[in-house]
């Protein structure tokens, strides 16, 4: 391969900006390809001139618009609070940003900067049409979506795709029942409890996560059998808050939400009438909760990201460990605990970004994750808090599922996902 440079941009100087950055020098193509980190950008300028003397970034900006149209960069990375997603993936189209990599949830409902007050459905209804525009606008430019689910890239995914296409080949490959759950004991992003800012709880900022990968694993079945996605026909959902409505000192190890839900579970009936169950939630005491358990017609594949029992640690005082994290969001190294030595792999974040890079790299590759992983993410988001409004009834997403038509390069390619497996 023929050296060259692909210029990125980062968009947000919080956790997300911060590991995004960190993962562009872990991916394979660090030792062939010059990853120029050429630009951040914060609300706050300070912020931003620290990041890059951090992390060795070529430019700080205050205004996003400003840094892409100044950069034309092959890769924008749009890291910041939800409220702005919208606004910036449509800014980095237009700037002509080859690959957006656009973290999740992809918008949230546009009446909530605007101060405005309205149903679910509404919501609903109002923020997938945001949503089209937003999608509209990036393919038009030509720009290629990443939509950013990093469970959607971990080696288990991956793994279980190679497995589904091996399958297919004694007729087996069908996914009847599945169980995602994304959890610690919330964020401490100030966005977070503030919906204007972040969109939603525990239900939107979490159990999106383990929706991506469910969403993906049936729109890859799909293809394998007939070269069309299964989508999701109908969910049902809670969205709750448990720790306000406690004694307080119930939330001692918390972060108790005064604005937004601390838990969320949704169920998916799809196409073919497989189920699945979707939860996130703020009262993981132990730190982060990442697993996906997948029943089919060939296995059952239990999925154990956060924690896992690979390595097991025993610290009688914590003051040993200075300032390690041992794994994301674990409150205290003290006693027994589970590291996770070099999670941004574990977590799928270095698989997330070769995506990007391969992305520029060839003309002819689509992200794994893209449009239609946003969109129907989207509509199954949106029509859980209609469906926790009307008491966890079912909510049809036909009308959403048919609105909109995505073609081949907005789709995954199991083909090109990669493998993760040894053959004998």
């Amino acid at each position: 391969m023929a050296d060259r440079s692909v210029k990125v941009t980062i968009n947000g100087t919080g956790f997300a900006g911060d590991y995004t950055t960190q993962v562009y020098g872990m991916i394979p193509h660090k030792n062939g390809v010059d990853i120029d980190l050429a630009g951040v950008c914060s609300g706050h300028l300070e912020n931003a001139e620290k990041f890059a003397a951090k992390h060795g970034i070529g430019g700080a900006f205050e205004n996003h618009q400003e840094m892409v149209a100044q950069i034309s960069p092959d890769i924008d990375n749009i890291a910041c609070a939800n409220y702005a997603h919208g606004q910036y993936a449509m800014e980095a189209a237009e700037a002509g940003a080859k690959v957006i990599v656009l973290e999740k949830p992809p918008v949230i409902w546009p009446g909530y900067p605007e101060g405005r007050e309205a149903d679910g459905e509404t919501k609903k209804h109002e923020t997938m049409a945001y949503l089209a525009q937003v999608l509209d606008t990036i393919k038009r430019c030509g720009s290629k979506l990443l939509y950013a689910e990093d469970f959607v890239y971990f080696d288990g995914v991956k793994g279980m795709v190679e497995l589904m296409m091996e399958a297919r080949k004694v007729d087996k490959g069908r996914i009847l029942y599945q169980r995602g759950i994304c959890a610690h004991q919330g964020s401490h992003a100030p966005a977070y409890d503030t919906p204007s800012l972040s969109g939603g709880g525990a239900l939107f900022n979490k159990a999106c996560h383990p929706l991506g990968p469910i969403l993906y694993l049936k729109q890859v079945e799909g293809i394998l059998a007939t070269g069309k996605p299964i989508r999701p026909k109908k969910i049902s959902a809670a969205a709750l808050q448990i720790l306000k409505n406690q004694p307080e000192s119930a939330g001692e190890h918390f972060r108790v939400m005064q604005n937004v839900d601390d838990f969320g579970r949704i169920t998916i009936v799809f196409e073919d009438e497989s189920v699945a169950d979707v939860f996130g939630y703020d009262l993981s005491i132990s730190g982060i909760k990442n697993e996906l358990y997948l029943i089919s017609d060939f296995a059952q594949y239990d999925i154990r990201v956060n924690p896992t029992s690979g390595n097991e640690l025993f610290l009688p005082n914590a003051d040993a460990a200075g300032d390690i994290l041992l794994r994301e969001k674990l409150p205290t190294p003290q006693g027994t605990s589970f590291p996770m030595p070099n999670q941004f792999h574990a977590h799928g974040y270095v698989n997330e970004m070769n995506d990007a890079v391969d992305c520029v790299l060839e003309a002819d590759r689509y992200p794994q994750s893209g449009a239609l992983m946003a969109w129907d993410t989207m509509a199954v988001l949106m029509a859980s808090y209609e469906s926790s409004e009307k008491d966890s009834a079912f909510v049809d997403l036909t009308d959403y599922v048919n609105a909109r038509s995505f073609d081949a390069t907005e789709m995954p390619d199991p083909e090109k996902f990669g493998t993760v497996f040894q053959k004998q």
